[in-house]
């Protein structure tokens, strides 16, 4: 079955990756104006099965592997910014 995720990346790899829910959205929007240009959020479509390897492979520490099996094995995928208006309730 395939699921949304979303999750950050930075230059080291994955940094996060989890389900896709409107809080998790806000919490890793807020993380990256923390760490402003050296982080960023993403979304993807992956299947189960795809999901379950890259999460082994970023809890293991291979933050480079697990993005590369992301981009491998995502059906859709991009870099998000909030709109204005999750922006204004984060602020």
């Amino acid at each position: 079955m395939l699921q949304a995720y979303i999750g950050i990346v930075s230059r080291q790899g994955l940094e996060l990756f989890c389900p896709e829910n409107p809080e998790t959205v806000r919490f890793l929007w807020r993380r990256v104006q923390r760490e402003a240009g050296r982080v960023a959020c993403f979304w993807s479509v992956v299947a189960d099965e795809s999901a379950t390897i890259i999460l082994s492979a970023l809890h293991s520490g291979f933050r480079g592997e697990a993005l590369a099996l992301l981009q491998r094995e995502s059906r859709e995928c991009g870099l998000f910014v909030p709109s204005d208006k999750e922006r204004l309730q984060t602020a």
